[in-house]
């Protein structure tokens, strides 16, 4: 069913209107009126109808004017004008405005009713022809899913492709044959579930977020081995991610969406595809040999000493930093070769950061400790100003926080938990993740995931699941669709993980919900 607004500055036309039409044979369930465009405009950012109904002239701001405004937000809105005036300025504005039918007054009951219509059947066939696409899109990216980790589960195996079949393969999902490599395998938690659901549930989340994450940005690619366990092949090399930082955000993101305890452990850096088996062999001996570890990533002990030997240097930075506070320029130059020494030791952008942090807090204290003065700068906006940057922004960043110490600025985090939660009412079919959604605003996933839980209390892809299940029930309530038509239009592409999620949430399979929902009504 659609949603159409009415609006004009005579109550007794807007209310006629209303009041004549048969808006239940239309297919449209709700309507909405209004006296002005202010609140015209106010009604469409609330309810977002589906056609407008509106008089050229009003007070304030005319039709056209309303019009002008709702087309610099590109919406789809089907627009009918109506007018007192057979000028040809009026009509020849409305097309320019992409208005969809331009009627006169006084209204012809029949005429509006038949282009009403009209404006429904488009709707339907944008949505029709919508959801066509989105199954096909969806249908070839399975089906392109599965030969993708057919072909990897051979790599990791040592096999060798076919001529044919390798050709099409780089061919198909353009990796360079010769990238240079690190294969990861993700642990989701210590803890064995007892749900053979929960955990198949489970494994097809953590699976989507790491693909949302990874493949999504071109930095891997992210598929089961044989055995099940969620495996990424992560780029490196010049063009490659920085596999630190992108497996640490993973293992946070993890952590704070789904309250687990998720390991990676990381296999040696190996150059193409046919040399994977080795990197992954190297991650596998790994996990054989410190299962008892509580550490979140598992690295190649070469890896582990140089940063073993950085964390040594750092500690004489930071003492050496702290013992001279009174003296500025010293500070300042120690901090400078603390700078060489990131860039020498090649350390991650999220070491970076980290290191960067916990060198001003211990300039910060020491400041305090020394003078007895609360200084006006702010370690909270050091670290949000730290979020997101490169090694040598997180550098600059820092200095400039020693040198003159940044103001806090309050940062506006309800609004953008409120940006949010729109994007996820009003896109619920679309493939919503917490990368698509902080990249849309211009925040790290990291930091999203993060304050999304600390104002709402839970996290951003929990509560989109929520969403997408009320939406479920409600479907399945009040239409005769089909399971499969409704898990697409609230965004799952797979059936079955459509139905694991539903049965976690309501404890029922959809078709005995709507079983059990008719029986009772």
């Amino acid at each position: 069913m659609y949603k159409i607004l009415i609006v004009d500055d005579e109550k007794m036309i807007r209310m006629g209107i209303q009041k004549s039409i048969p808006w239940s044979s239309l297919q449209i369930g709700e309507t909405f009126t209004a006296a002005s465009a202010k609140e015209a405009m106010e009604i469409l950012d609330t309810h977002h109808p589906d056609i407008m109904v509106t008089d050229i002239s009003m007070t304030e701001m005319t039709g056209l004017e309303l019009v002008e405004h709702i087309r610099m937000e590109a919406t789809d809105l089907r627009i009918i004008v109506l007018t007192g005036y057979d000028k040809f300025e009026y009509a020849r504005q409305a097309l320019q405005l992409r208005v969809h039918d331009f009627l006169l007054k006084p209204i012809d009951e029949i005429e509006l009713t038949k282009s009403i219509q009209l404006q429904v059947e488009e709707l339907e066939k944008l949505r029709i022809s919508r959801e066509a696409a989105m199954t096909v899109r969806r249908t070839q990216g399975v089906h392109q899913q599965a030969r993708l980790e057919a072909c990897m589960r051979e790599f990791l195996q040592g096999k060798k492709l076919e001529e044919k079949e390798e050709t099409a393969f780089f061919s198909q999902f353009h990796f360079d044959k010769n990238q240079m490599m690190k294969v990861g395998i993700l642990l989701p938690d210590m803890q064995v579930m007892e749900d053979k659901e929960a955990e198949d549930l489970r494994h097809y989340t953590i699976k989507n977020i790491c693909m949302s994450l990874v493949d999504e940005q071109n930095d891997g690619i992210t598929f089961s081995d044989d055995k099940g366990r969620i495996i990424i092949a992560f780029f490196c090399g010049e063009n490659g991610t920085d596999i630190a930082e992108e497996a640490e955000q993973l293992i946070d993101i993890l952590r704070d969406e789904y309250n687990v305890k998720p390991r990676l452990v990381l296999g040696s850096e190996n150059q193409g595809f046919e040399s994977l088996n080795i990197s992954y062999n190297d991650a596998l001996f790994l996990l054989e040999n410190e299962r008892e570890t509580f550490r979140d990533i598992i690295k190649p002990h070469s890896e582990k000493r140089k940063e073993d030997i950085f964390m040594d240097v750092f500690r004489e930075f930071k003492q050496s930093m702290v013992g001279n506070i009174s003296e500025v320029e010293k500070v300042l130059h120690i901090f400078e070769r603390f700078q060489m020494a990131v860039k020498s030791y090649n350390l991650s952008i999220r070491d970076a950061r980290r290191c960067c942090f916990e060198l001003a807090s211990a300039v910060y204290f020491a400041y305090f400790s020394d003078t007895g003065n609360n200084a006006e700068e702010s370690l909270n906006s050091l670290s949000q100003s730290l979020t997101g940057t490169d090694r040598e922004s997180a550098c600059e960043v820092t200095e400039m926080f020693l040198q003159k110490l940044l103001t806090r600025e309050d940062g506006e985090e309800h609004e953008l938990v409120r940006k949010v939660k729109k994007r996820i009412h009003e896109n619920l079919a679309d493939d919503l993740t917490v990368a698509s959604i902080a990249a849309e605003l211009y925040v790290t996933p990291n930091y999203l995931s993060r304050l999304f839980k600390k104002v709402t209390g839970e996290g951003c892809n929990e509560y989109i699941v929520g969403k997408r299940m009320e939406k479920a029930k409600s479907l399945l309530e009040t239409t005769s669709l089909k399971a499969g038509e409704i898990s697409m239009m609230v965004g799952y592409h797979d059936m079955n993980y459509f139905s694991l999620a539903f049965k976690k949430n309501t404890g029922v399979s959809p078709t005995k919900y709507r079983d059990g929902f008719q029986r009772r009504h």
